[in-house]
């Protein structure tokens, strides 16, 4: 059967498997320390785009709540509850065949609190940072302009986050290489979680920590958030930023189907409940993407044929004494092909003689499972497999059997167990946990047969963890200090990271927090090399990379809608590796192999950053924040201090949009909405191309002496999205959008590299006008 019979008979048995539903909003109520279900709870529905009127109802006695035959648009939900803080969810879309869950958790208080505070997104899961952490809404992903449903690409559009590379989700946080990224699903740290992890690399090597896009749809997540600072204790392994991702429940009353096709590909989804008694759900995605058509169309991808595909799931369920249990998994296949050409005429680099075949495997599979042990306890256990094999091959077939010829094969997989034990008390809330994570990594680089790189590792990695959460009686006082311990089974000692933050409200509108804390990081794997060819070396047991940060925070809340803020942030790091006197993984976003690693580098960043965000409301949203820091390091015994890749200088966002709508009644809604996003910043510095030594060696070789001198000069971009929207007769919504990112074909400069065809250094730009139009139907 061909790949698209199988996709056509998905799609044939959604449209004739469906089950009509109104337009509609479910959630539940539960505490936030045990999750217990919480009956009586105050649920307020206030449309925020016209003068409708609030819609209030109580949650049963199993927590649930339901609001039925809702007009299509944008609402704000108020929940709250006598002895318990209220918490609001901002940017609820509500449209015909779309029912969307809310999960609240609500923090039991001493006293009436006047003031609201925000929802984290799921309950028990931890208190929402007031510093040092960027909520990753669902809603947002699917509205701004050329996000490809992708976190990672929409943190760029806040504060402090850089895209390195227009045609990928590489991120650097506050200045940090993109390699000290982590990801976690549910809590767990997983391998990296994307597709074609070569894309936008310098040598066409694997990423550490970012590809071309994320594996799974976004039509699986909740709300989830990157941490760029400040993380609490329970989040260690990580210096550089932690994206932090969740998985939603799919419907537990009512089957739902979405199918999106577009030029990048073809996207189906289903939901709906398991079983009768509305306590379990599932929810799987398909998505098949070739950039085939938008290359017919005349946009370059560097003459590759890049496709991918993959296949995710998620089951929830809920026991009948309150208990939750998950299961999981999502596996991936993405392939970037480049065939040599054939016609001498056509040849213009040295990359055109050759065939070039990367292909990347990526899965994972795991499952969560939380008890209520008592009115005031909870357990939470978790379990996940993930791994990536990356294999990468060059050649030129009229050429002997080894001439030119090229390999890099790097395989990765980690086991993750979790275990947290949750109590309240009055105003605290106390956690204690541990995760444990088997690390397993082969790799091994060749040119013309001779290897050049061979590492295995294997080792274990602990995390034990402590943590009090405390509010003052009158709700202004917040603080929460932790330890988190780190030991790993190569290095062989343990690590102490003490943490805290404080948040004090000045008063209704007004807010300030402080964090200050040691945080620790494993060096990679392929940096701590068991052997190394041609001539085995012993295990060189890399200390753990270590930083002590520390950031300062003020928020200003004049309305339910606007929020304006300003965080400064100082983060040190020390005994980071290093391979030469201005190589480290401080500057690399892939993966590396050298004859040596040594702990001898340190760094330094620190900036300022703000912000002015709007959600949407009477028709329209808007995101600003400017940026200002600088990113230094130096290895060894030096005195100055230099410019690190990633010492950008500054970075600025401007996202905004509009939305108009017609209603020819309270069901059949016609919206046509505007948006855009500009981008300007400093480009990533590049160290010095040494010609002589390149003409000689064939390859690229840089002036190691010189560090990251040349400047690729400013970054700017503009993305733009237009989109129709119709909702129909509360059975169906659909949508035709156009997206265009950089709109005016900008060329911004990526890395140079010695050409040894051309016998010159040549420049490397970054994409230019990508143009994506969809359809999209939800039913």
């Amino acid at each position: 059967m061909s790949r698209f019979t199988r996709v056509f008979g998905i799609i044939f048995l959604t449209f004739f498997s469906v089950k009509l539903s109104a337009q509609s909003l479910h959630g539940v109520v539960r505490a936030f320390d045990n999750a217990e279900q919480l009956a009586g709870a105050t649920v307020k529905l206030i449309p925020v785009q016209s003068d409708g009127a609030v819609v209030t109802v109580t949650s049963g006695t199993d927590g649930s709540f339901h609001f039925d035959n809702l007009r299509p648009g944008y609402y704000r939900c108020e929940i709250g509850m006598q002895g318990f803080e209220v918490i609001y969810f901002d940017e609820i879309l509500i449209a015909a065949g779309k029912a969307p869950l809310l999960e609240a958790g609500l923090k039991r208080v001493t006293s009436t609190l006047p003031e609201v505070t925000v929802a984290s997104s799921l309950p028990g899961r931890r208190p929402v940072q007031p510093l040092g952490e960027i909520a990753l809404s669902r809603d947002r992903m699917l509205r701004y302009p050329n996000m490809y449903f992708d976190p990672g690409r929409l943190a760029t559009a806040y504060g402090g986050v850089a895209q390195v590379d227009d045609g990928t989700n590489q991120i650097s946080v506050r200045g940090v290489s993109p390699a000290m990224v982590r990801w976690r699903l549910e809590g767990l740290d997983i391998i990296n979680p994307n597709h074609l992890p070569n894309a936008g690399t310098f040598n066409d090597a694997p990423a550490a920590a970012s590809g071309g896009v994320l594996m799974f749809s976004a039509q699986l997540l909740d709300n989830s958030s990157l941490l760029t600072g400040a993380y609490p204790a329970g989040y260690g392994d990580a210096t550089g930023g932690v994206m932090d991702m969740n998985l939603r429940a799919g419907n537990k009353y009512d089957r739902e189907y979405t199918i999106q096709a577009g030029l990048i590909g073809l996207d189906v989804a289903a939901e709906g409940p398991l079983g009768k008694n509305n306590r379990t759900s599932y929810l799987v995605n398909y998505r098949y993407s070739t950039v085939g058509l938008l290359g017919a169309m005349g946009v370059s991808f560097g003459g590759e044929k890049i496709t991918f595909q993959d296949i995710s799931f998620h089951i929830h369920s809920v026991g009948k004494k309150g208990g939750q249990y998950s299961l999981f998994g999502m596996g991936g296949l993405s392939s970037n092909i480049f065939t040599q050409r054939t016609d001498s005429s056509e040849i213009e680099y040295d990359k055109d003689r050759y065939n070039i075949d990367f292909r990347s495997l990526t899965g994972v599979i795991g499952g969560t499972a939380k008890w209520q042990l008592s009115r005031r306890t909870s357990l939470r256990a978790a379990l996940a497999y993930s791994a990536q094999d990356n294999d990468w091959r060059k050649e030129r077939p009229e050429l002997s059997s080894f001439a030119g010829r090229g390999t890099d094969e790097r395989y990765e997989e980690r086991h993750s167990a979790s275990v947290e034990l949750r109590h309240s008390r009055g105003g605290s809330l106390f956690s204690a946990g541990a995760m444990a994570t088997r690390i397993f990594f082969d790799g091994r680089v060749s040119y013309q047969e001779v290897p050049s790189y061979d590492s295995k590792f294997n080792y274990l990695n602990l995390q034990p963890w402590l943590r009090w959460d405390w509010t003052s009686e009158n709700g202004r006082l917040n603080t929460q200090l932790g330890t988190q311990f780190h030991y790993n089974t190569v290095y062989d000692k343990m690590a102490v990271g003490p943490r805290g933050t404080v948040g004090y409200r000045l008063s209704q509108h007004h807010k300030l927090a402080f964090s200050a804390g040691v945080y620790n990081q494993d060096a990679p794997a392929w940096a701590q090399q068991e052997l190394v060819l041609p001539e085995p070396l012993p295990i060189y047991k890399m200390p753990y990379i270590n930083s002590f940060q520390t950031g300062i925070r003020y928020v200003f809340t004049p309305n339910a809608q606007w929020k304006f803020s300003a965080e400064v942030y100082r983060h040190e790091y020390r005994n980071i590796p290093s391979y030469s006197s201005y190589g480290t993984i401080f500057n690399n976003p892939e993966y590396i192999g050298y004859d040596a690693f040594l702990s001898t580098a340190r760094a330094r960043n620190q900036g300022i950053e703000v912000s002015a965000d709007r959600t949407f409301g009477r028709g329209w949203y808007l995101l600003a924040n400017a940026t200002l820091f600088d990113s230094k390091y130096r290895i060894g015994n030096q005195d100055t201090w230099l410019d690190s890749r990633w010492d950008i200088g500054y970075l600025s966002n401007l996202t905004f949009g509009k939305e108009t709508r017609k209603e020819k009644s309270a069901t059949k809604v016609k919206v046509f909405g505007f948006g855009g996003r500009m981008v300007v910043a400093g480009g990533p510095r590049l160290p010095e191309v040494d010609l002589a030594a390149s003409g000689f060696s064939g390859r690229t070789v840089f002036n190691e002496s010189s560090g990251y001198r040349q400047e690729t000069g400013a970054y700017a971009r503009l993305d733009v999205r237009m989109y129709w929207k119709k909702s129909s007769a509360n059975r169906k919504n659909t949508t035709f959008s156009i997206d265009l990112q950089n709109v005016t074909n900008q060329q911004n400069l990526s890395y140079r590299f010695y050409d040894a065809y051309t016998g010159r250094v040549e420049d490397k730009y970054q994409l230019g006008l990508i143009p994506n139009i969809s359809w999209r139907r939800e039913f």
